[in-house]
């Protein structure tokens, strides 16, 4: 049966590859980030359990998301700017990212539905039994 991650630690794992995904990129979102954040994606789906297949199939966007906000509030804080006062300051840090993102978020969510797909065509045929029951004798 091999490795299967529950699905809070294969979270926590997309949101590590995310992050090294930035950190290699340096923010640009490009080839390298994208690399990362697809390629974490089909690792986590391929290693998740079956029950939290379909949480972690739409995470990637989620998982983004609070990595972009969380490395916008960390430059503004490291270049020791004022936190944001409004809501319209926020929207100037963080919608770039996301817009330069998104074209990954769309990759990485249909290689999770690709490999959600697969599991469960090849998971119908293997022949399930558990080894805590016994077969039925007819007598």
């Amino acid at each position: 049966m091999g490795v299967q991650l529950p699905t809070l630690a294969a979270l926590a794992m997309l949101a590590v590859f995310t992050q090294t995904g930035v950190w290699v990129d340096g923010g640009d979102f490009g080839w390298a980030f994208g690399v990362w954040l697809v390629g974490g994606t089909l690792v986590v789906s391929a290693l998740v359990r079956r029950v939290g297949l379909w949480t972690v199939a739409p995470a990637p966007p989620l998982v983004f998301v609070v990595v972009a906000v969380g490395n916008a509030a960390w430059e503004r804080q490291s270049k020791r700017y004022a936190p944001w006062g409004s809501s319209k300051e926020f929207a100037a840090d963080a919608v770039p990212l996301l817009v330069n993102g998104f074209p990954w978020m769309a990759a990485a969510v249909g290689a999770a539905l690709l490999v959600a797909v697969v599991r469960i065509v090849t998971w119908g045929k293997r022949k399930c039994r558990s080894s805590s029951i016994e077969t039925a004798v007819d007598g």
